[in-house]
């Protein structure tokens, strides 16, 4: 009884371990009930490819030595069916044949050894890997290199502006497309490059002060055509009256610049409207341009006078007063050449008094623009005001008030009006430029009317010029000598055209003429007619 339940259960254990290698061969052969579908396994091959796998030219994946994937080596099927094999007896391993039935997948009813991989709903476990189902992305056509770069074209004209030379280069050179796609892509893009040229404005602006002569040397340094050139300066969004003014203000801080200049530059060279010039030079205060004037005074002297300095400063489009005080800001004491200037204007003008000198050399409009101290210093010295003052005193007496004195007379005059005896001597001997011809003038006119008040001979005159007035002995002569000197020169000239005429007659014609009976008797005698 023994033996026969021993048995039993040998034959029991062997029916179980006979069903359990069936089971383990039908699992093999098979790939189990709970293998993912070939849509799961497809996807895990693709995400492989991305992240490890090689492409040939055709998009087939490929392993690190350039083979083609398949989805049994990807997934490692076939080396779950080698183990498993290998655990099963030699009678289960020739019943099942699960080499046989893979290899010829075109005689298996088994939708998993099918030739047609896409119509499987497991994975394949073929040794013919191209007939297995492939990887999703490899069922989407290669795009050409052209169609690459066309797509990558766009791209960057999405995030920029190109010109149509620019997209080229950016293509070939740093892209690494060839020339013949790079161009194909640029020429076919759609790209307004008209249009271009306006982003490429209005982003430049934003970056730099651009004048609009500049902006078009750089988009034609990009380069764009012309007519793009064109467009972009015309359409684009830029408030170019900020820009010219500061521009205007970048320049005072570049270089030195006078308001004319910085004005003809802007409209003649940098091509701003006149509007814009305008309203950038009046943002700029007058003591700003002043200050350009002081910089402009320091960078050109080179030791020119006070005059010639001034000039070259105004020579540049700087008013007078601007002139003025960069001069006077150079650190050089111009008090030599005012006094200079003191000098020539009293020459030209004796009568000038001392107010008219210093406000000649003071004033910044219609003067020389020396300051206040370099004024003063040059009218204090360039005369002797009190001399001159006692001079115009007596040219305001002699033409003014038509006194008429001799020299000393005349002393005497200024000194009780106040001068001292030096400048009372100074301003008689000095009126009118001339002493000697004044003051002979002045005997004259007394002589004659001495004469004719009196009655007496011109030997009379001697002594009332000389003793009675204090006239020279010259400037008595003078008076004799010409006290009848018209109606002398009157008597010869009747006597060259008619030698006969008598005394009397020479008399009636003088008379006639004007002249009074002792001018017309002593003019007889003068010329020898008794």
């Amino acid at each position: 009884m023994k033996q026969v339940l021993i048995s039993i259960v040998l034959v029991i254990t062997l029916a179980i371990g006979s069903l359990s290698s069936c089971t383990s061969k039908l699992t093999s052969c098979t790939g189990g009930g709970e293998e993912p579908a070939s849509s799961t396994v497809t996807g895990e091959i693709s995400g492989s490819e991305q992240s490890s796998g090689k492409t040939d030219p055709f998009g087939k994946p490929t392993d690190s030595s350039g083979e083609h994937y398949s989805e049994a080596s990807h997934t490692g099927i076939g080396d779950k069916k080698d183990e498993t094999s290998g655990t099963l007896s030699g009678e289960d391993h020739e019943s099942s044949k699960p080499e046989e039935s893979s290899s010829k997948p075109e005689e298996s009813s088994k939708p998993e050894s099918s030739s047609k991989p896409e119509s499987s709903s497991k994975p394949e476990s073929s040794s013919k890997p191209e007939s297995s189902s492939a990887p999703e992305s490899s069922s989407t056509p290669e795009l050409s290199e052209k169609d690459k770069a066309l797509a990558k074209a766009k791209e960057l004209l999405e995030g920029g502006w190109y010109s149509h030379d620019e997209l080229l280069y950016q293509l070939e050179y740093n892209e690494g497309f060839s020339h013949e796609a790079s161009q194909y892509a640029a020429d076919n893009c759609g790209a307004d490059w008209k249009e271009q040229a306006v982003r490429a404005v209005n982003w430049k602006a934003g970056l730099d002060t651009l004048s609009p002569a500049d902006m078009k040397t750089w988009l034609e340094t990009v380069p764009f055509k012309a007519e793009e050139v064109e467009y972009g300066m015309k359409n684009n969004d830029v408030d170019w009256n900020a820009v010219a003014k500061a521009w205007a203000k970048q320049a005072l801080k570049n270089g030195i610049w006078s308001y004319s200049g910085l004005g003809n530059s802007m409209v003649m060279h940098e091509e701003f409207t006149n509007d814009d010039v305008t309203d950038a030079l009046a943002a700029i205060s007058y003591d700003e341009w002043t200050q350009e004037a002081v910089e402009e005074a320091n960078e050109i002297y080179t030791g020119q006078s006070f005059d010639s300095l001034l000039e070259e400063i105004q020579g540049v489009g700087f008013d007078v007063v601007q002139a003025s005080i960069a001069a006077n800001s150079i650190g050089v004491d111009w008090s030599t050449n005012a006094l200079a200037d003191a000098v020539t204007y009293i020459t030209s003008n004796p009568s000038a008094s001392y107010s008219e000198v210093y406000d000649y050399l003071d004033n910044n409009e219609y003067g020389c623009g020396y300051s206040d101290g370099q004024a003063s210093y040059a009218t204090d010295n360039c005369q002797d005001w009190g001399k001159a003052e006692a001079v115009n005193y007596a040219n305001d007496q002699l033409y003014n008030h038509n006194v008429w004195v001799s020299e000393s007379e005349m002393v005497s005059l200024l000194i009780s009006a106040g001068f001292t005896a030096e400048e009372a001597s100074y301003g008689a001997a000095n009126c009118d430029g001339n002493k000697e011809g004044i003051y002979a003038e002045i005997a004259l006119l007394m002589a004659r009317d001495y004469i004719f008040n009196t009655g007496n001979p011109p030997a009379a005159l001697y002594a009332y010029l000389i003793y009675d007035h204090g006239f020279t002995v010259a400037q008595h002569d003078y008076a004799v000598d010409h006290w009848n000197a018209q109606a002398e020169f009157a008597c010869a000239i009747y006597l060259m055209d008619d030698p006969s005429l008598t005394r009397s007659e020479m008399i009636t014609k003088l008379t006639a003429d004007g002249y009074n009976n002792l001018e017309a008797e002593f003019a007889c005698d003068a010329n020898e007619l008794y």
